[in-house]
Formats: C-alpha cells, sequence, structure tokens
C-alpha cells in the first residue's frame, strides 16, 4: 500500500507543478500583452505635432520613480 500511496502523491506533486507552471506563464503572457498594446497605442494616440507642414512629431514620456 505505501508504494500506491507513494505514486499517487507524485502524480499530485506533479499535476500542481503543471497547474502552477501554466497559471504563472499564462499571467506573464498577459502582461506582456498588456504592455505591449500600451506602448503602441501610446504612439498612436499621444502624438505632439511639431510642424503643420510636414506632420513631425514625437512622444515623450517622463517617468519620476
Amino acid at each position: 500500500m505505501s508504494n500506491l500511496d507513494n505514486k499517487n502523491k507524485n502524480k499530485n506533486i506533479l499535476v500542481e507543478n503543471i497547474i502552477v507552471f501554466f497559471l504563472f506563464t499564462v499571467f506573464l503572457v498577459f502582461k506582456s500583452l498588456k504592455t505591449l498594446s500600451k506602448i503602441f497605442t501610446y504612439g498612436i494616440i499621444k502624438k505632439e505635432i511639431l510642424t503643420t507642414k510636414s506632420n513631425l512629431g514625437v512622444d515623450i514620456k517622463i517617468k519620476i520613480k
């Protein structure tokens, strides 16, 4: 019986590790996609136009920590 219990515990630990790894991976992918979307939308929406003839612009983001 002890051998069967050890096998079941090992399987349970493996399944728990896979679930934690999957959730952590999903969280990281979501966070990175959110960051990428902020970068691209900031550049498109917040364009400061320098001249009206050439339509040149810059994006300035100041972070103070």
